[in-house]
């Protein structure tokens, strides 16, 4: 049980081809089977969600059946919100399959084994360090359409996942989720000046933001999160930021939050930064004829609004050892630790160690043994240490 850099690189591997119901290939249905089993592996109930949405082929309208890819970790107390994590693991035609969105697709599968890892006892004699209060449920998306670049598509992957399936299993209510997390583009980051561009009105809408990227020169050398101004969301966004910066390499990939306000000034320009992910449905669902707005968070580079760095070129096909450059490395782990910790923090209950049971109290004495933090330091720095020393 060790989570390193070169697992993550394994699950790049799987995905390092176009991803597209028009590609010559079959490498969706080939990345859908790799995902199935990584999570069946892992320990998830896997639950497989099929729908019918519509695309452009050959210039005309057809019908495509999709199949979002939904692993399950219950929790031992049915009264808690659940959250969820998940990714789009199908690919426009144009860009880069391990930039959008396949390095999100193995962040999201990382952390889905470290959080079963850290939930699920080895063996009698290893109990796990946390108890899973709260359920946690991981989902590959497909055919997000609104990344196709056609006027005439049908409604993405995680459109009817939300409708279809999510929202049943709420049983209908808001107050049964704690939240949502959306990695959508997270590999592009430039420490060169002007390297980040914003659309006009960008000001109005994020003025903090707008503030922070300008005077640090407008380097591309962030991960963006967007959030909706609510209660919800904040605890959310509050959680991740804490376990983010708990990393020293924080510093090297910052972390900037983009809150939208209701009521704010938001034009055409500035909505095309965040309206084609997963997360924009959460936002504006509306099951009936009252808006439902839930809380979820989208982390991103901002895709195409960022140079990429020089360094970070790697022409399709592009293997995995090739695409994970130093910074890739750096940002990818930062977000798979902190993620992890999230989830742990919100969802999970520290166990006592074995000392405070025997004791016949729990452990109070800060003891990092059991922290999110100790588990992730112990599962993923030793190992990189070991390899590099070796």
């Amino acid at each position: 049980m060790c989570q390193d850099i070169y697992q993550l690189e394994n699950h790049l591997e799987r995905l390092t081809q176009i991803r597209n119901p028009v590609a010559p290939n079959d490498a969706r249905g080939t990345a859908r089977s790799y995902i199935r089993g990584r999570m069946q592996q892992y320990g998830l109930k896997l639950h497989l969600h099929t729908f019918n949405t519509t695309v452009n082929i050959n210039g005309n309208p057809t019908t495509v059946l999709g199949e979002n890819v939904v692993g399950v970790a219950k929790g031992n107390d049915d009264r808690g919100g659940v959250l969820v994590v998940g990714a789009d693991y199908d690919t426009s035609m144009e860009h880069h399959p391990l930039e959008d969105n396949g390095a999100g697709v193995g962040v999201m599968l990382e952390t889905a084994r470290n959080y079963m890892a850290a939930t699920n006892p080895v063996s009698l004699d290893q109990p796990a360090p946390f108890a899973a209060l709260k359920t946690v449920i991981f989902v590959a998306f497909d055919l997000n359409t609104r990344e196709y670049g056609e006027a005439e598509v049908g409604q993405p992957g995680s459109f009817h996942f939300l409708h279809q399936w999510l929202w049943p299993f709420l049983d209908q209510s808001p107050e049964n989720l704690t939240g949502v997390i959306i990695l959508d583009s997270i590999t592009r980051f430039n420490q060169e000046p002007k390297s980040q561009f914003l659309p006009s009105g960008f000001e109005k809408t994020f003025p903090k933001a707008f503030e922070h990227i300008n005077e640090g020169g407008r380097k591309g050398n962030f991960l963006a999160a967007y959030i909706r101004d609510s209660p919800s969301s904040q605890n959310l966004s509050q959680t991740f930021t804490t376990s983010y910066l708990m990393d020293r390499k924080a510093r090297l990939v910052r972390l900037e939050e983009l809150k939208v306000s209701d009521g704010a000034t938001v034009n055409d320009r500035v909505l095309q930064t965040f309206n084609h992910q997963a997360q924009f449905h959460f936002w504006t669902f509306q099951p009936s004829t009252q808006p439902t707005p839930l809380p979820a968070i989208l982390l991103t580079d901002t895709g195409i609004y960022r140079q990429p760095g020089t360094n970070d070129s790697c022409a399709v096909p592009c293997s995995a050892s090739q695409f994970l450059s130093r910074p890739r490395r750096t940002a990818l782990t930062i977000i798979t630790t902190a993620l992890t910790n999230t989830l742990l923090n919100l969802q999970s209950q520290r166990l006592p160690t074995s000392s405070s049971s025997s004791s016949g109290g729990e452990n109070t004495d800060g003891n990092a043994a059991a922290s999110p933090l100790f588990f992730m330091v112990a599962t993923f720095l030793l190992p990189q240490l070991v390899h590099l020393l070796h």
